[in-house]
C-alpha cells in the first residue's frame, strides 16, 4: 500500500490533478501554506495560462505563464536586469552597459536588439543570456520560507519568445537554492521506505536532465530499493534534494514493501534507424538567399515585440509592390523546409514562427483598414512614448550588490549588528549568490545569535550555492578552528587563499588560529 504524504507547512505531499486545480481556484495565499514549487508544479500540470505575483517584504516578483510554462520574470531586484547580468557574468562591461542602457531607453527598444546591433553580443549569445537570466530569476523564490502570492488570468502581452520547462526548473531549484531544512523535512517521514518508479507521473522523467547522482536515485527506484540502501552511496543532503524534487513531480513514490523491479529492453525493437549522414559536400551546400542560424537566432527574439512595419522593414508610406517585394524576400529567407529539422537551436522551429509572422504581417498591411488602424496606434504610442519619459521618476529597484558593499563598510566600522541587516536583505535579493549568504552567516555568529555547528551548515550552504564564494571557505576555516576541528579549518583556509588571491585574510587568520 502506498503512503500519503502530506504537506504540512513543508512536510511532502504527492498531489493529484484535481487537488492542484483546487489549488489554482483559491487564486491568493501565503508561501508557508502553499510554497512555490507548489504553484509552479499547479500551473504546470494544469497547462494554465496565468500571471503569479509573489510578495516578501519589500520583494516582488511577477512571473508570465503560457500554457503552464514561465515566459517571462519582471521583479524589483535591480541584479535580476539583462544588462547587469551581462555584467556580472562577464559578457559586458560597465562601460558598454552604460551605453547601452541610455540608448535602449532613448530608442524606446529592449537592450538586448541594443546589444546585437553594437555586435556586443551575437544573437546566439544573446539567446542564451536571456534564458539563463530568466531561469535565475525563477529559481529565487525557491528560498522564500515567507511571503504571499495572488494568480491572476488576466495576462498581457508578452514579446518573450522563451519558454522555461517546469519539471526541470523544479530539480534544479529544489536541489541548488530550496533551503535544506525544508527538503529534510519533507522526507524525514519516508525512512524504510522502498522506493519505485510512479505508473502515472505528472510528468516524464524525459522531461528532466539528471545529474549522475539523481539518475542512482531514479535506478534505485526501478530496482524497488528500500531508501536506507540508498544513503549508502549519494550524499545525504543531496539525496534528501532529490526525493523531494521527484516526490512532487510524482516520478517517484514509496511504499511499506519492496515492488518488483521494473523491466526494461535493452534496445528498443521499434526504434527508427539512424539517418545516413550526408556526404560532406551534400552537407557543405547551402541554399542561396537563406537566412544565417544568427539571423534566424535575431528574428526570432524580436518577432514578437515588432509591429508589421518593424517586421517587415517598410516605412509606413510603403506602396504595394514595395511591401510585396520586402515580404518575398523575408519569407524566401526564413522557409521553414528549408532549414534542416535536426539543425541545432531548433532553426526549423524559429524560422516558421519568423515565416507565419511575414505572412500575417503582410496581410495586415495590405488590408487599407487594417493598415490605417496601426499608423493610428503607431502615431499614439509615440505620443505615449514621450509622455512617459517625461513621468519617469527614480528607480525603485533594490540593489543586492550595493546593499552588501553596505554591509562591508559597515562591518570594517566595527557595526556588526548594522550590517547583518544589509547582508540578510542582500542574500534575499540574490538567494544564489554564496557570498551574501556567507556574510550574514559570519555577522550573526560574531554576534552570538548562531552556534558554530549552525553557522558551519549555513556556510557550507553558501559553498553548494556558489563554490566559488571565497569567503564561505574563509569563515568555514574560522569557525571549524572555534569547533576544534584543526585538519578541516587548515583545509577551508588553504582553499580560502585560493579563491582570494591578494587578500591577507586567509594568512592572517590561520596565523592566528596557529594553524
Amino acid at each position: 500500500m502506498l503512503k500519503a504524504h502530506l504537506y504540512n507547512h513543508r512536510a511532502l505531499r504527492q498531489f493529484t490533478r484535481d487537488e492542484l486545480a483546487d489549488i489554482l481556484r483559491t487564486r491568493s495565499g501565503t508561501l508557508e501554506a502553499t510554497p512555490y514549487a507548489v504553484l509552479l508544479l499547479a500551473l504546470a500540470a494544469r497547462e494554465e495560462s496565468a500571471v503569479l505575483e509573489l510578495r516578501r517584504n519589500q520583494l516582488q516578483k511577477t512571473i508570465l505563464f503560457d500554457g503552464g510554462a514561465p515566459v517571462d520574470c519582471r521583479s524589483n531586484i535591480a541584479t535580476e536586469m539583462l544588462s547587469r547580468f551581462l555584467v556580472a557574468s562577464g559578457k559586458l562591461s560597465a562601460q558598454d552597459e552604460g551605453t547601452a542602457v541610455a540608448e535602449s531607453i532613448r530608442r524606446s527598444v529592449p537592450i538586448g536588439e541594443i546589444l546585437t546591433e553594437r555586435k556586443l553580443l551575437t544573437p546566439s549569445e544573446l539567446y542564451r543570456a536571456l534564458q539563463q537570466n530568466l531561469g535565475r530569476k525563477l529559481l529565487e523564490p525557491f528560498s522564500w520560507t515567507s511571503g504571499t502570492y495572488s494568480i491572476s488570468r488576466d495576462v498581457p502581452p508578452s514579446s518573450s519568445v522563451l519558454r522555461v520547462k517546469v519539471p526541470q526548473l523544479l530539480v534544479t531549484g529544489i536541489q541548488k537554492v530550496e533551503p535544506q531544512e525544508n527538503a529534510d523535512a519533507a522526507v524525514a517521514a519516508l525512512k524504510g521506505s522502498y522506493l519505485l518508479l510512479s505508473e502515472s507521473p505528472l510528468f516524464t522523467l524525459d522531461e528532466i536532465k539528471l545529474t549522475a547522482n539523481q539518475q542512482k536515485i531514479v535506478d534505485a527506484a526501478k530496482r524497488g530499493a528500500r531508501l536506507d540502501e540508498v544513503r549508502a552511496g549519494v550524499d545525504g543532503d543531496d539525496l534528501n534534494r532529490t526525493l523531494y524534487a521527484l516526490l512532487l513531480l510524482g516520478v517517484i513514490e514509496t511504499s511499506d514493501q519492496r515492488a518488483a523491479p521494473k523491466l526494461e529492453l535493452a534496445v528498443n525493437p521499434f526504434a527508427e534507424t539512424q539517418e545516413r549522414p550526408r556526404p560532406a559536400a551534400e552537407a557543405a551546400a547551402a541554399p542561396q538567399n537563406l537566412a544565417s542560424a544568427e539571423e534566424v537566432i535575431s528574428a526570432y527574439l524580436s518577432v514578437r515585440r515588432k509591429d508589421a512595419f518593424e517586421l517587415l522593414d517598410v516605412a509606413e508610406d510603403a506602396g504595394p509592390v514595395a511591401m510585396t517585394k520586402a515580404y518575398l524576400a523575408m519569407s524566401e529567407r526564413f522557409l521553414p523546409s528549408r532549414f534542416d529539422e535536426k539543425s541545432p537551436d531548433a532553426l526549423r522551429d524559429k524560422a516558421q514562427e519568423v515565416f507565419l509572422a511575414a505572412a500575417r504581417a503582410y496581410a495586415e498591411l495590405a488590408d487599407p483598414i487594417r493598415r490605417d488602424t496601426l499608423l493610428r496606434k503607431r502615431a499614439m504610442l509615440r505620443e505615449a512614448a514621450k509622455t512617459t519619459a517625461e513621468a519617469l521618476g527614480p528607480s525603485a529597484l533594490i540593489d543586492p550588490e550595493a546593499l552588501w558593499k553596505t554591509g562591508k563598510s559597515l562591518a570594517a566600522a566595527g557595526k556588526v549588528r548594522e550590517a547583518l541587516s544589509s547582508f540578510e536583505l542582500a542574500a534575499e535579493c540574490d538567494a544564489q549568490n554564496g557570498t551574501y549568504a556567507a556574510e550574514a552567516a559570519w555577522a550573526r555568529y560574531r554576534l552570538g545569535n548562531a552556534l558554530a555547528t549552525n553557522t558551519m551548515k549555513l556556510l557550507k550552504n553558501a559553498i553548494r550555492i556558489d563554490p566559488k564564494a571565497g569567503v564561505a571557505y574563509l569563515y568555514a576555516g574560522q569557525v571549524q578552528a572555534a569547533l576544534g576541528h584543526r585538519v578541516e579549518a587548515s583545509a577551508y583556509l588553504d582553499y580560502a587563499a585560493k579563491l582570494l588571491p591578494g587578500d591577507p585574510r586567509p594568512a592572517e587568520a590561520a596565523k592566528i588560529l596557529g594553524l
